[in-house]
């Protein structure tokens, strides 16, 4: 006899009538064990449904919007509508669930597990997402050996005594960078993904950009109180990042509707830069800028620079030399200048960071060719004012990371861990001198200015660990391969090829493989990509 089948939505009405009766159930034992059936099927969801680069932009956006509480975001005087989502991702998991074994955040759960769905879908050849074209083998080497050489740092350092606890925190993030690159590269298709990761940060920044003037202008008037900063110092990369993103795509491909878009979003990030009052956040955006100018062929633009800088050179001296003693006023800029130049010390004084960089330079004097290792504090030869009652753990975690790596693990531990940004800088080069596609070039110029800006917020505040520089430059890393084996600045494997498109002919040598909406390669001539070289 003929049963006719349910109809589907008696399916999703019982579904929903069991999460609502789980979830008022899960409420009487514990708030979390509440959302506990709700954020399980979403999982299964994502697992059985869900292309895997969708889930990782939500992510990449919750680390880069949400109160990055390792930072005491709003100088510790006010908890934003985000905190609690911030305190979810980046505290420890046995602090929010008084489990003591779960000594990890859950942002780590959510790259792991996305990077290991990625992986399981590729290697079971999953039609839920598109082939992905592979990176570059010299980019995947000197990226493992980033993670090698932390991990031999972290030995080194705890056999020769050190705090095996306090190393964990020294490291932990930049150890996380190769899954972090693993995670995007699964995920992303190759560059026609690029523009939506960018409005994906573009959104993030605005959102930091949004608190942070909400709580200077509102809450930090209403407290009548002075802040040195209102969000958090890692968002100055996030800044720049969607500063680079309107400037650079206008350069490449000057159009009205660039500045009609861009214009809103250059103000509104301006505005969360100036009240989050980071003078690294200027520094690395010239740096960016300038990066690029000199990478940028010789355009009319850069012409008409180069032309106009002897007779603006003057003018800027003149104007440095009036402000310099006076930095007020519309000589404001001045005394951000001064300030880089004398410290906050004042003139012939050292002040803290000058004083911390001596003690590194000492630190690493001690074994310059393999460091102290991690689980070390770095040397006190010039004392330094004491901050552990802010801060107790401030001799492992020196602000200026770059002679930190020096000192914890010497010429060749700094080698080691840094190598994959002298790589990921000379594929993004090579691609952008060999694309025609201005959203590319853009790419390019965008990726070598993140690399700048890192480095900048590693040399000055802490950079290594922190998980909002760390996403941007692990996205930086994963499209520069993506855009070196897609543009011909990296062979592409015929192996490759074939397995993105079995059914497509390998293209001769010299074309290019540009991959269509779905994400399957269509050879393309590489005829015109010499004349930018």
């Amino acid at each position: 006899m003929y049963s006719p089948e349910r109809p589907p939505y008696l399916r999703y009405l019982a579904l929903i009538g069991f999460l609502v009766l789980a979830t008022v159930g899960g409420g009487v034992i514990h708030p979390v064990v509440a959302v506990a059936p709700v954020l399980a099927v979403t999982v299964l969801w994502v697992i059985l449904k869900v292309p895997i680069r969708y889930p990782v932009f939500a992510v990449t956006y919750l680390t880069l919007a949400v109160d990055y509480v390792a930072e005491r975001p709003q100088s510790g005087l006010w908890e934003s509508p985000l905190h609690p989502l911030g305190e979810l991702l980046f505290a420890q998991l046995s602090y929010i669930t008084k489990i003591g074994a779960l000594r990890f955040p859950l942002i780590d759960v959510l790259v792991v597990g996305l990077m290991g769905l990625a992986m399981y879908r590729k290697v079971t050849k999953s039609t839920i997402d598109p082939p992905t074209p592979p990176m570059p083998r010299p980019l995947v080497a000197v990226t493992t050996l980033s993670l090698i050489a932390l991990l031999w740092m972290e030995v080194r350092g705890v056999a020769r005594g050190g705090d095996f606890k306090q190393s964990l925190w020294q490291w932990h993030q930049a150890a996380m960078m190769p899954f972090i690159v693993a995670m995007y590269h699964y995920s992303l298709r190759g560059p026609q993904d690029w523009p939506t990761l960018c409005r994906v940060v573009i959104a993030a920044g605005i959102t930091k950009a949004l608190v942070g003037s909400y709580f200077a202008l509102v809450i930090v008037k209403s407290l009548g109180v002075f802040v040195e900063y209102t969000t958090a110092h890692s968002d100055s990369m996030t800044f720049i990042f969607c500063l680079l993103v309107v400037m650079l795509r206008f350069i490449e491909k000057p159009k009205a509707a660039h500045i009609i878009r861009g214009l809103g979003v250059v103000i509104i990030i301006l505005m969360g830069m100036v009240f989050n009052d980071r003078r690294l956040a200027y520094v690395s955006l010239v740096g960016c800028l300038l990066a690029a100018f000199l990478i940028n062929p010789w355009t009319p633009l850069k012409r008409f620079v180069v032309r106009m800088v002897p007779f603006l050179a003057p003018v800027i001296a003149v104007y440095i030399a009036i402000g310099w003693n006076h930095p007020t006023g519309i000589f404001g800029p001045v005394d951000t200048i001064r300030s880089l130049i004398d410290g906050q010390g004042g003139e012939g004084n050292l002040d803290y960071r000058d004083i911390e960089n001596l003690d590194l330079i000492a630190t690493w004097a001690q074994f310059p060719l393999l460091g102290t290792g991690y689980g070390h504090e770095f040397l006190l030869p010039v004392p330094l004012p004491d901050i552990a009652f802010v801060f107790p753990q401030f001799r492992y975690h020196p602000h200026d990371s770059l002679l930190g790596l020096f000192a914890f693990g010497g010429m060749l531990g700094y080698t080691g861990v840094w190598m994959y940004l002298a790589v990921t800088v000379f594929m993004a080069v090579r691609a952008y001198h060999r694309s025609d596609v201005s959203e590319h070039r853009a790419c390019a110029l965008i990726i070598v200015g993140i690399v700048a800006s890192y480095i900048n917020q590693v040399f000055g505040d802490m950079g290594i660990i922190s998980y909002i520089c760390t996403f941007l430059i692990s996205m930086c890393v994963a499209m520069s391969g993506k855009l070196a084996v897609l543009s011909g600045a990296w062979p592409m494997p015929n192996s490759a090829l074939l397995a993105m498109s079995p059914a497509a002919p390998v293209p001769p040598p010299g074309a290019i493989a540009y991959p269509n909406a779905d994400g399957a390669p269509t050879p393309s001539s590489s005829a015109n990509y010499g004349r930018r070289a």
